[in-house]
């Protein structure tokens, strides 16, 4: 077989089109070029995923069926592999159960990259659309008609929130050693640093008096000398302890 051949195979089992786009990034395959059933699927991949995303593709492909009804009666609504088929109670069979299953599928691959991806691109929504395969206006899409799928997504959005939380409180209130260099060379030695402008925005997104009075920037930036940085990381420490137990 001519190499050009194979290389375009390849590119096309690889989840991408031979077509490039004017800028030179190969385009991501249409969702309707990278149709599959969950059988084809190996059950360790999907086991895999599902421990990832924190929810089985088995979930996804009921709710996608009951999401059916959104389509209008039609005359082939009642048709199993209709792709209009508004009856959630039909098994679906041909190009229904292939565009179903695919669907649950690739979003259960953007939920796991989403929410436990690699650490240059955790919680990058970007990332796990391509890693899917699918477009980003197929992804927009999805979570408009598909509402588990939008409410999981918007769960791990507030994880993501979560995790920035406590690297804020990491920075601003149990600092992090910093180590220490003469004349190039580390010491061995390490000091305590403290974002105190993190901990001054935190603290001001936690209680309306400090954005009220107790804190102020001046033109250039920098915190007004008459600020108690410390008093103000044990103030911060201490809404955000009483936050989580009221989230708790």
């Amino acid at each position: 077989m001519p190499v050009a051949v194979l290389i375009t195979l390849h590119v096309i089992k690889s989840g991408y089109c031979a077509a490039r786009a004017p800028c030179g990034v190969i385009r991501p395959m249409a969702f309707h070029d990278d149709l599959t059933t969950l059988d084809q699927i190996g059950a360790e991949t999907l086991a895999e995923f599902e421990r990832r995303a924190g929810v089985s593709v088995r979930a996804l492909l009921d709710a996608i069926r009951r999401d059916r009804v959104r389509f209008p009666p039609s005359e082939s609504c009642r048709l199993a592999h209709s792709l209009t088929c508004n009856d959630p109670t039909i098994e679906a069979t041909g190009a229904l159960q292939l565009h179903e299953e695919t669907r649950a599928y690739k979003m259960l691959i953007v939920l796991a990259e989403y929410r436990d991806g690699p650490d240059a691109a955790k919680f990058s929504m970007r990332h796990a659309y391509t890693t899917a395969g699918v477009h980003r206006t197929t992804l927009l899409h999805w979570r408009k008609v598909h509402r588990l799928f939008d409410s999981l997504m918007e769960a791990i959005q507030e994880e993501m929130v979560d995790t920035m939380r406590a690297e804020v409180y990491r920075r601003a209130v149990v600092g992090h050693d910093e180590p220490l260099v003469h004349q190039g060379v580390k010491t061995g030695d390490t000091v305590k640093k403290y974002s105190d402008s993190l901990l001054q925005f935190t603290l001001m997104g936690y209680d309306a008096k400090f954005r009220a009075k107790d804190v102020n920037m001046n033109v250039s930036g920098s915190l007004e000398t008459n600020v108690n940085i410390e008093g103000l990381r044990d103030r911060l420490a201490q809404r955000l302890e009483q936050k989580s137990k009221e989230e708790g």
